[in-house]
């Protein structure tokens, strides 16, 4: 069983609260408890009250969104340290999507109500944590930079650079595994599957990577990174 200890550690490695003082992520992780999801598992859903804070431990979650027809869009993937819930805690408002478990994991949880008592007894936490918010920001508007000015391949090779670094999985080759659908990487991408299939073939060509199941196998992210020079 998980002692405070594992929860403060994985707490600190969180980048919403990586500058808060080492008591002061001691006392959040004394009021975390541990959930384990299956391969499936919803661990939130659209529209349901944001009650809660999920801090990844362990495995992989895909973020997706609903339109009002039911269609279902991939918009992140997050793993270990990747957090769920944080905008909820604060505004009050429904989730606004869906995270489902891609692998078995476990995540720390944390109540509205006790990160509110937490937050109101360290008044000096609210601005790191503004700050660190601001930062988030700054990465969703880096992503728009990439819609406009970035072709497919460049921006799905990237794509494919980050999560072998989220959530990737490495074999005893230095092969690195990815649980990603083509579908949900059209969705991130804002492009078809057929799209990203086509470009996936070509990486498969040059010898960086083989297409699977269920997958995509990164063999070479070196040559992958080179491709955003």
């Amino acid at each position: 069983m998980p002692t405070v200890e594992h929860a403060e550690e994985q707490l600190s490695a969180l980048p919403l609260l990586a500058r808060l003082p080492t008591e002061d992520v001691r006392a959040l992780a004394s009021r975390a408890r541990l959930q384990s999801f299956r391969e499936g598992a919803v661990l939130v859903r659209e529209g349901e009250p944001g009650d809660s804070l999920h801090v990844i431990v362990s495995g992989a979650v895909r973020i997706s969104i609903s339109s009002s027809e039911g269609e279902e869009a991939t918009v992140a993937a997050l793993g270990p340290g990747d957090c769920i819930g944080e905008f909820s805690i604060f505004d009050r408002l429904p989730r606004s999507a869906t995270a489902t478990a891609t692998q078995k994991t476990q995540t720390f949880v944390v109540t509205r109500e006790d990160f509110g008592t937490w937050l109101q007894n360290r008044p000096h936490a609210a601005m790191a944590l503004l700050e660190t918010m601001s930062l988030r920001l700054r990465r969703t508007n880096q992503g728009l930079t990439d819609v406009m000015f970035l072709d497919l391949q460049h921006r799905l090779a990237k794509q494919l650079c980050a999560m072998a670094d989220l959530v990737g999985e490495p074999d005893a080759r230095g092969e690195i595994r990815l649980r990603v659908k083509q579908v949900d990487l059209g969705s991130m991408l804002g492009v078809t599957r057929e799209s990203v299939n086509k470009e996936l073939q070509h990486f498969q060509r040059q010898g960086w990577l083989r297409t699977n199941r269920g997958g995509v196998t990164l063999i070479d992210v070196e040559a992958l990174k080179q491709v955003n020079g």
